[in-house]
């Protein structure tokens, strides 16, 4: 590590008062490359908190399982259809109703639109989605959302698919999010728009803004990525890594997770690719968009900050709900916010959603652990906390 990140016991204290200080109000906020509508203009009401009016969320935020219905009172001033029903929504999520899952209600809860939900959760097993598929065919919902990259392609498929049939066709309107890589996992051709009866968001800040960001924080000549063969996404992350490997001017030491005997990612093998990486030479561990591994992220970055290895994270959830030293993200609420505007977009305002372009949150976040960075005694530059959100918790 170099040198100038290196501080005295007490300067690392002096310096934890001085974020506290600093850190008040300050909101972290880099531009995105990619910049969102009117959503993100100032009073948008996909950003603005309500009062409560009215929906029922009864869903197990954990757990995500069994149908949850939602509804808003009907003194709104919307009308769901001609005889004034809530419009039926069918989610199908990962891994549970989580941040975006919960932003994605929220937003028609605070404009006061009526709403039921199904929400079906696969549980990480792709072999659940076909069930789905039937389901959402016999429901025949008004509009279907998917979270991820698994559940997007086991419910909408690709856009060259050769078994459409296995999929939930173009008569029911879908918008996707918390999607990586959908023009490299082949959900849309590009972000203008999909040519076929979707639309949705993207949530994954750029891996090459993400690299020059954590340069912004420390230096490195070796990146280690750990990551799960088994995901779509990961692997698409794993090979832009490589890419950026030549333009960036470092060493991709890859270590993927080992698989059991019916090809399984092993949790147990993560601090074995931890400590590979770390005796390779890693300067620092890329923690990408893997559901597996931010599932598992208190193994990763346990294991890594054990042995003074710092993790930089492409998600929210290991720099503040775990030990990653720093992130460049999305906040999935927010990424949940957008999503359901373009769903009211799709409801409401009747746009056809092979319309609607595929975009990110106008702003991104700099998130820096400082638990972590003083285990690790690597101090962030002033420079950063003019916009840096400092976890401290």
């Amino acid at each position: 590590m170099s040198r100038y990140f290196q501080r005295s016991k007490r300067n690392l204290f002096s310096f934890r008062l001085f974020t506290k200080t600093l850190a008040i109000g300050l909101s972290l906020t880099f531009a995105h490359s990619m910049m969102a509508p009117a959503f993100a203009q100032s009073g948008s009401p996909a950003l603005t908190q309500t009062p409560d009016t009215g929906l029922v969320l009864p869903i197990n935020p954990k757990t995500g399982k069994a149908t949850t219905e939602t509804t808003a009172k009907r003194d709104t001033p919307h009308k769901a259809s001609s005889q004034n029903d809530p419009y039926r929504i069918f989610m199908v999520v990962w891994r549970g109703c989580e941040n975006a899952c919960q932003g994605f209600q929220d937003y028609f809860r605070n404009n006061r639109i009526p709403i039921t939900m199904t929400i079906r959760n696969a549980e990480r097993d792709k072999t659940r989605l076909p069930d789905f598929v039937n389901e959402i065919k016999q429901q025949k919902p008004d509009l279907v959302v998917t979270w991820g990259t698994s559940v997007t392609l086991g419910i909408l498929g690709t856009y060259d698919s050769k078994t459409p049939e296995a999929h939930i066709g173009n008569e029911i309107p879908s918008v996707f999010m918390i999607v990586s890589q959908p023009v490299d996992a082949k959900v849309i051709p590009d972000f203008s728009g999909s040519g076929r009866n979707i639309t949705g968001t993207s949530y994954l800040v750029p891996e090459a803004t993400q690299l020059r960001a954590a340069r912004s924080y420390l230096s490195y000549d070796k990146l280690g990525v750990i990551y799960n063969p088994k995901e779509k996404n990961s692997m698409v992350n794993v090979g832009r890594l490589r890419d950026l490997a030549r333009t960036e001017s470092f060493t991709l030491i890859e270590a993927p997770i080992l698989l059991d005997s019916q090809g399984n990612p092993r949790p147990e093998s993560i601090p074995n690719r931890v400590q590979l990486v770390k005796d390779q030479g890693a300067d620092l561990i890329y923690q990408g968009p893997d559901s597996f591994l931010n599932v598992n992220r208190d193994r990763l970055t346990g294991a890594a900050l054990d042995i003074g290895l710092p993790v930089f994270a492409a998600g929210e959830n290991p720099v503040r709900t775990s030990q990653a030293l720093m992130g460049v993200i999305n906040r999935y609420y927010t990424v949940g916010q957008l999503t359901a505007h373009k769903a009211k977009q799709i409801l409401v305002d009747h746009v056809a959603a092979e319309s609607i372009p595929i975009e990110a949150p106008k702003r991104f976040s700099y998130m820096i652990n400082m638990k972590a960075a003083l285990k690790l005694k690597l101090f962030p530059p002033m420079s950063l906390l003019k916009f840096a959100e400092v976890i401290e918790d």
